[in-house]
Formats: C-alpha cells, structure tokens, sequence
C-alpha cells in the first residue's frame, strides 16, 4: 500500500509512465528554427524560376526567446539546469519577419526579428543576468511575462501592407494579438513607430499592477481599406470573469511567490488525478478565493480596485492619434467577447467583428503562473480548458456610423451565429443591397491556443508523445474542417441560409491519393489578399493548405476534450483510423461559385507546406483569368530520410503556378543561411521602399508618460533608470 502510494505520487509529478521516445545523438528536432537575422540571395535548386515573377513577399513566424535563441526551447539552460521554457508553446516567442524580394536581379532574402521596447527589456534581464530573477520575463503559458515590467508584444504572428493618403511607399504593419501594431520599414524591416501611443490604448491588467508594458488585448488581424486608406482594429477587455482572482495572484507571484508555488504544488499533488471533477474545482475554487489565509507573506490589500471590461473600434489613417468609438450593441449592452477578437473582416459599407476560436486571452496568460512546475500546470489546464463554442457570434458596425466625433457606435448581433467555429475567414468588398459574403475557414473541434505539453500521450496509443512535437499547436483532427461560403443579409440581421454554402470531405483518406480534402485546413490565400491597393469586389478562387494528420499532434487531453463534439462528420473510430495514416499536407484549389474543388496538389511525407500566398504576375496573360494569373509562393519544410532511418530537413521557397498547382512546384529555392521550421501569415507588395511614414511616436515620450502615470506602488526612478539604459539607445 505504502509502495503504491509513493509510485502514484511520483506519477503525479512526472507523468505516467512508459518511455519517452528516444531519438539519436546526431537527430536534427523537427523544430529546428534560427533566430539570426540575416542578408543574402535565394538559389534555385530546382526548376525555373518564371520571368514574370516580382514584388516582395513577407511572412511572420516566432523564433523563441532571448534565451533560446532559436529554437525549440532546450531542455536545460545554459547553467545545465531545467530550463522552464522547455516546452513553451511555439506560438511565445519573438517574432520575425523573413522577406524575399524579386525585384532584384536575384532573389534577396532578409530576416529581421521584431524589436519592440519590451524585446530590448527582456535582453537585459535574460537568464544569467542580475535582474533576471523577479524582473526578467517568463513564459507562462501563451503569453511571456514579466512581474515587474508586464507583458511581451511579440510581434509573430502577421504583416499587413498599408499605404496612407499621399504616401507613395507605405509601410508593412507587424501585429499580434496581445500588443500594439508596429508599422515597420518595408525595405529595412525597421520598426518606425507604433499604431498610437500607450495612453491612446486600455490595457487588461488590474488598474493596482504598476506595468510600464500592460497587457493590450487587440486583433492579430487588422483591416486596411485601399480605397479609403485607414485602418481598422480593436482595444478590448473579455467578460468580467476574466479578472476574477488575477489581482490577488499577481500580488503573491511577485511578493510571496516561494510560499505560493509551495502550497499550489501541495494542492496539485493531492487533486489532479481526481475522479471526481466538482470537487477538483471547488477545492481550487476556495484555494483561490482567499490566497491571503493560504499564502504565507505580505497580505492582499483586497480593497484595490478592480479592472473592468472595455470593447473599443479603433480607426487610423497614419497621421495623428488613434480614433475611438466605444462599441455596444443594439440592446445598449456592452460587447462580451468570450474567445478571441482574431480576425477582422471588411467590406464597402460593413466593418465585420466576431468572437473567435483562439483562447488568446486574459485567463490563458496565466495558464502556468509557475512553468517550472509541470505539476501545476497539468492541474491548471484540467481547470481551465474549455472547448471551443461551437458557432461564431459576428457583429455588424455600420462604416456609415464611424464619425470620428461620435463616441459610440452600434455593433449590431446577428439574430442568430454562423453555426461553425471560425478562426479565419475574408469578405468580398462588394456589399450589394446590404448583403455581406464571408468565406470561413472553419477548423471544427480545434483550439489552436492548445499546445502540446512534454507530458501529454497520443490518442491512438497513449504512448508517450514525441518530444519533436513539444511545443507545437496541439491541432490533431478531431474531425474535418470546413469551407463555408456565408451570405449575411444586414438588413434583417440573418445568415441566409437557402444562399450559405459549406464544403467538407474527408477526401479518399484510405488511399494513397487521398484527392481534394478538408483535413485540418490552416492557412489560405487569394489574388490580392491584404493589398494597400486593391480591393477585391468578389473573391472567386481560393487556395488552402490542409495539414493532414499526425499521431503526435492528436494528444488524449485534446481528443477527451472533443470527443462529444456537436457537428460531428467522422466517427472517433474514423478519426483515430485517419490519424494512425498520417495523412500529408496539401493544396487545394476551390471555385468559391460552385464551391467545388478544381485542382489539388498532395505533399510526398515529412514535406510540410508552412505558408502560402498569391503573387500576380507583372504581366497579365490575356488567356487567363486575372484571379488566376499568378503564381502561388510557399515556404516549406521538407523532410529527407535519412540511411538510419532519422530525417533531417530543409528550409525552402516553392513556386507553382496558380493556373495548376497539381503539377508541383515549378521551381524551388533555397538558402544555406535561413532556417525554419514553423512559419505564421503571409503578404505581399509590389515593391519595396524607405517608408514615408511622416507620423512617428517617439519612444522615449511615450514611455516617459507611461511611466509618470503608474500608480504609486511603481518603482519610477528605477524604471525610468532601467529604461534609460537598456531602452532608450535602441530608439534614436
């Protein structure tokens, strides 16, 4: 009995048995990212590369922390200690952007990684600092964070092209969803200045945390119209449950953090096996209720104030402070955003906001306050996942409403939700007689804010998960993803329903071609998508990348989570079935008329399709359709076996021709200096400049103003000295 208890307790803590994968002493990680910024020339290695291709093409990805330098996270720090990054979701690291410019007499390649004031705050407390300890930054879950300086705006995830009125150039816009847009140098990839200044956006922390970085909840995605030239975004807090809790634990992480992590661990040990749900959360429930009677050290003050919810529109045409209009809906209710505000949609007359399937939000920045511990944090996410709703809440604002001297505006609810979750979707520009066309990427039964953790099992087989698979979005298929073709009549607040259109199919998935298919469909383009110059009145073709299936990446924990989903299409038994294939990566290409396949290429295995984008062609062939006159430009990751059996990979540029990408890539590019393994979003322009961004926010003003205004627990001399010496220089 006694022998059975001591071997439960140390399961607790370290996993459930069984062994971890092992892999060899000279084993390249699938993960395998270089965060060096670099200057240089793409080769071809393979094919042509067309004549007729130009522009300049961009694409975001997150290349890990100051401390890893690239990555995945190690195992152990530099010191030959655990390292607590070890594991991190890929999603927490810096950002970069990686530019391929083919208006040059051979392709030059450039990366640059994203170096906001925070970036320069967490060099100089990095591990191995002085001030690392309390002052340096730690990835706690999807969001790195700091318990003096706040929180990391890591600029990883997109760019977006914009050109204001009387500018010749523009600008790229780098973005995030927990930070203020930057717009960069197109050509140096330079940051010039963010989108308003601190004071101009409301921050998500509790008013008694004094944080010269707060936390800045906004859209990964924001829109810009070529035709009016401005920008649209949004500055939101979620529903008021968010903040229950967070004041008093902030208060003990940075005060008592040894006792706090002491009596949570105890906690955890005793319930995170629990059978019994209702009493694992009622026991957190009064842990967390009073922290003061169970943390030893200095008490609470449980009379500060507290934060409260905010939902702004923000509109900017690049010159002067940020416009705002307060959002409510057409009962007088402020916007409750439950998920995530991570896409944006526009059209002619509508500016289109939904709640998102991303749990990128307030209560998934603490989703590990203590990342040491994978005890916690397996009692943490047993808490605080949920699943995804299953439908998407969309708002209509009125562009006809957007006085900048107004102060609220109607978001008005459609009666009822698109009744699919969607991450992504885009909108034809044309709006005729008030009727909005949106085309969702549906990604059913999926969280991408779910990552896999170094003690997660498969599904199929519950064996231990391959630790080349830490770290990465836990997006194993629990069924097929959709492509909905949505028409929403503005005037009566209704998804037409007889007009609405979804195309779903498993594809032939038992054979070896499994043809057009919906297998976890990520990333897509179309002719023009985010131009600064163009808009499309009608989207027509459409191409997405499906992921296919991958044992690794379909954890227990995500299948018990999915398993009762409502629109279920496959049985469990297909999807484990499918999964066990490791069905690989693709393109299709869909009509959005018919909403029917018309060309579709597979991936051989191991070869991952990271991005896509559509790069027109400088000169248009007359015989073509103009949506289909181009070319499609991926990065990819392709894997080589290896004669013992391991695989090691490259990082390269594939091209196809847009007219018929079941030919394969056309030509192939590659460079010895660039290396990644996961890349984000795409864009593209037609060329490149110095910007002329005559509107700047000075750095020093900015967070001079931040930091006078703190309250008074804020240690301003200190900070004013720290942001003197390690932030300001980076910012003449």
């Amino acid at each position: 009995m006694i022998f059975k208890k001591i071997w439960n307790a140390f399961l607790r803590i370290f996993g459930k048995g069984a062994s971890i994968p092992a892999h060899s002493p000279t084993h390249e990680p699938l993960l395998k990212t270089s965060n060096k910024e670099i200057k240089g020339t793409l080769k071809v290695i393979e094919g042509n590369l067309p004549s007729d291709i130009y522009g300049v093409f961009n694409v975001s990805l997150p290349v890990g922390s100051v401390n890893s330098e690239g990555l995945p996270f190690p195992e152990k720090t530099k010191e030959g200690k655990h390292n607590p990054e070890y594991g991190s979701p890929i999603m927490n690291g810096d950002g970069m952007v990686i530019q391929v410019d083919f208006n040059q007499a051979e392709p030059f390649i450039q990366s640059k990684i994203m170096k906001t004031p925070c970036y320069y705050a967490d060099l100089a407390t990095k591990q191995g600092t002085p001030h690392h300890g309390l002052m340096g930054f730690h990835n706690m879950g999807i969001t790195r964070m700091s318990m003096v300086f706040g929180a990391r705006n890591e600029l990883n995830t997109a760019t977006q092209p914009v050109k204001f009125k009387g500018q010749k150039t523009g600008s790229l816009m780098a973005t995030y969803d927990v930070g203020r847009p930057y717009l960069l140098d197109s050509q140096s990839l330079v940051l010039i200045t963010p989108m308003g200044k601190c004071s101009e956006w409301m921050t998500a922390e509790p008013p008694m945390v004094p944080w010269p970085f707060g936390i800045v909840q906004t859209s990964a995605h924001p829109i810009f119209d070529p035709v009016t030239q401005e920008v649209f975004t949004v500055n939101y807090s979620r529903d008021k449950g968010s903040f229950t809790h967070l004041e008093q634990t902030l208060h003990h992480l940075k005060h008592n953090r040894d006792s706090f992590k002491e009596k949570l661990e105890k906690l955890a040990n005793d319930l995170v096996d629990h059978e019994d749900d209702k009493h694992v959360h009622s026991q957190v429930s009064t842990f967390f209720q009073d922290l003061n009677t169970h943390v030893e050290g200095n008490p609470h003050d449980t009379d500060e104030p507290k934060g409260d919810v905010f939902m702004y529109l923000l509109g900017w045409n690049g010159d002067g402070p940020v416009v705002h209009w307060d959002l409510e809906d057409q009962n007088g209710d402020k916007l409750a955003i439950y998920e995530c505000m991570h896409q944006m949609g526009i059209t002619k007359d509508f500016i289109i906001l939904t709640d998102c399937s991303f749990k990128f939000a307030l209560d998934l920045l603490f989703d590990n306050p203590f990342p040491e511990s994978k005890l916690i944090e397996r009692l943490i996410r047993r808490l605080g996942t949920v699943k995804m709703e299953p439908f998407t809440t969309v708002y209509l604002v009125k562009r006809a409403d957007l006085d900048p001297k107004k102060e609220k505006v109607t978001a008005y609810r459609l009666e009822g939700p698109i009744p699919l979750e969607t991450i992504h979707y885009s909108c034809d520009y044309s709006n005729p007689d008030g009727v909005i066309t949106l085309y969702g990427v549906h990604n059913a039964a999926t969280c991408i804010a779910e990552w896999v953790r170094t003690f997660d099992r498969r599904a199929i087989d519950k064996k231990p998960v391959d630790p080349d698979y830490y770290s990465l979005f836990a997006v194993g298929s629990m069924d097929i993803s959709r492509l909905g073709k949505w028409k929403i009549d503005s005037k009566t607040l209704k998804v037409i329903e007889e007009e609405s259109q979804v195309y779903e199919d498993p594809g032939n998935y038992k054979e070896a071609n499994l043809g057009p298919n919906t297998w976890t469909i990520v990333l897509y383009t179309y002719r023009d998508i985010l131009s600064a110059e163009k808009v499309v009145p009608t989207i027509k073709q459409f191409w997405y990348v499906s992921d296919g299936t991958q044992p690794d990446l379909l954890t227990e924990f995500v299948y018990n989570l999915y398993k009762k989903y409502p629109h279920r299409k496959l049985s469990l038994d297909e999807i484990k079935d499918a999964t066990r294939r490791e069905l690989p990566f693709s393109i299709t290409r869909v009509n959005l008329e018919s909403m029917q396949p018309e060309d579709y290429y597979q991936c051989d295995k191991k070869t991952y399709i990271r991005g896509i984008h559509f790069i027109p062609k400088k000169t248009p062939t007359p015989s073509v359709p103009e949506e289909l006159d181009g070319y499609l430009f991926c990065p990819t990751q392709v894997g080589h076996e290896q004669t013992d059996g391991d695989w090691k990979y490259t990082s390269e540029f594939w091209v196809f021709d847009a007219t018929s990408i079941s030919k394969g890539p056309i030509c192939k590019l590659a460079s010895d200096d660039i290396k990644f393994a996961f890349t984000l979003h795409t864009s593209w322009m037609p060329e490149s400049g110095p910007s002329d961004q005559s509107y700047k926010i000075s750095t020093r003003d900015d967070y001079d103003e931040v930091i006078n205004n703190l309250g008074i627990k804020a240690e301003k001399k200190f900070l004013k000295e720290f942001f003197e010496e390690n932030i300001y220089p980076h910012f003449k």
